[in-house]
């Protein structure tokens, strides 16, 4: 197990900090060989997945983990769909994993850099009215716990700790690895294009209805949305997609390199963000129809990098929310160059998932890494607690104990296997004590 120590930051670089160690462990013995040097230390251990929390969850001056050794498929089962991978296993190499199994994760998140533990931990989630998040889809889990012993759980097996640790924010156990329940391999035909903002809300449910999965971009005070649509297709649906030429002018080009030269621009000269959100408006969709394996679909490339803020209300309050969330951007005149990115997911039964019984919609809010970021995503907390507005876990919310609370039914059962499961708190931090109190 290699060990090092240096100041570590955020991918978006929102949390910055710097660590006692950073451990580095390739096995279970060196997981649970970590967590006891975290005790014989006095101070707590965080695991970090690929750094794509948006909020401070993994920030430490104690021991800093990752399981970036630790990866890979463990067993696949095309009979079952069961397949299980090492805690540290990235998003983006699933695909390739799975693929000769003749299986595929049933859905996936426009981001595929994360690890499969921060997934779940921080309940990460794609689109799709019929469609759970990452967490949704787990069917067991093997952990380390604090005090170094290693436990497999499942539905049957500790079932209350199943519950706890599959969205566990990182403070019920380390994930060595974890059963998903995935589906036979199928592709995806993606189309997108722009239509007028007013119509694309009012038709969003409904479309999310009848479409696999359905989400919309829109940058705040234009008229326009930016939709894609995405259906499956089987593996026998041929390969349909753009020129190379073409997807790196989009991608690449138009969608990296000129947009953060515009937010740059934004960000120096703030009266830039109005016309730069409507050129972006404008630009980049695509009327392209792309049709790939789903692993080729669902992600995107996102080097442009921003601070974000999302939040899962009930379904059927979209509609309201969303524009009462309007209504609020033009009273304040608010201007920014990146657009809201609203979806829907299906119900679970995960205790501290942002879905717990209750289908939802997903309004994520973000803002350029170099401009401000609190007083705009703090403006959309606001606009949209009204509609009991739970925050995404991994992404930036200003809200603690108290108010969490009250929007999840299952916050006290949580805090009591979390005790029981560290009752030192090894796994914890004063940013998590601030959430669980």
């Amino acid at each position: 197990m290699s060990i090092t120590t240096h100041s570590h930051r955020n991918w978006s670089g929102s949390a910055r900090f710097t660590p006692q160690e950073i451990l580095a462990p390739t096995s279970e013995d060196e997981v649970t060989a970590a967590l006891a040097r975290a005790r014989a230390l006095g101070v707590p251990l965080r695991v970090i997945g690929g750094g794509h929390s948006f909020s401070p969850l993994v920030r430490t001056d104690g021991v800093l983990m990752t399981l970036d050794g630790y990866q890979g498929l463990v067993s696949a089962d095309l009979s079952t769909g069961l397949v299980t991978l090492r805690g540290g296993t990235r998003l983006w190499t699933i695909g390739d994993l799975l693929a000769p199994h003749g299986l595929a994760l049933t859905v996936m998140g426009d981001i595929d850099r994360q690890s499969i533990s921060g997934a779940i931990q921080t309940g990460t989630h794609g689109t799709g009215a019929y469609y759970t998040g990452f967490a949704g889809m787990v069917r067991a889990l093997r952990l380390a716990l604090a005090d170094g012993s290693i436990v497999d759980t499942s539905p049957t097996q500790d079932p209350d700790l199943f519950q706890a640790a599959r969205l566990g924010l990182g403070a019920v156990g380390v994930i060595l690895e974890v059963t998903l329940q995935a589906v036979p391999a199928y592709r995806l035909e993606l189309v997108e294009g722009t239509e007028g903002v007013d119509a694309t809300a009012a038709s969003f449910l409904a479309d999310c209805e009848i479409a696999d999965h359905h989400e919309f971009f829109w940058f705040p005070r234009t008229g326009r949305a930016t939709v894609r649509t995405m259906r499956r297709r089987g593996m026998e649906a041929p390969r349909q997609r753009p020129s190379k030429l073409a997807e790196t002018m989009k991608s690449e080009v138009l969608g990296n390199g000129v947009f953060e030269l515009m937010c740059r621009s934004a960000a120096l000269l703030p009266p830039l963000s109005r016309p730069v959100a409507e050129i972006a408006s404008r630009a980049f969709a695509s009327t392209d129809t792309v049709v790939d394996d789903s692993p080729r679909v669902y992600a995107a490339s996102r080097r442009v990098r921003f601070h974000e803020s999302e939040w899962a209300i009930p379904a059927h309050r979209f509609e309201e929310a969303f524009g009462a969330l309007r209504r609020r951007f033009e009273d304040e005149n608010v201007r920014v160059t990146f657009p809201l990115e609203i979806r829907r997911v299906a119900a679970d039964d995960v205790w501290l998932s942002t879905a717990y019984e209750r289908e939802s919609v997903y309004i994520a809010a973000h803002r350029y890494r170099w401009e401000e970021a609190a007083p705009y995503l703090l403006l959309v907390q606001r606009a949209l607690a009204p509609f009991a507005a739970r925050p995404h876990w991994g992404k930036q919310h200003w809200l603690g104990a108290r108010e969490l609370r009250e929007l999840y039914p299952r916050f006290e059962d949580f805090r009591a296997v979390r005790e029981a499961a560290d009752p030192d708190g090894v796994l914890m931090t004063p940013y998590l004590r601030h959430l669980l109190g």
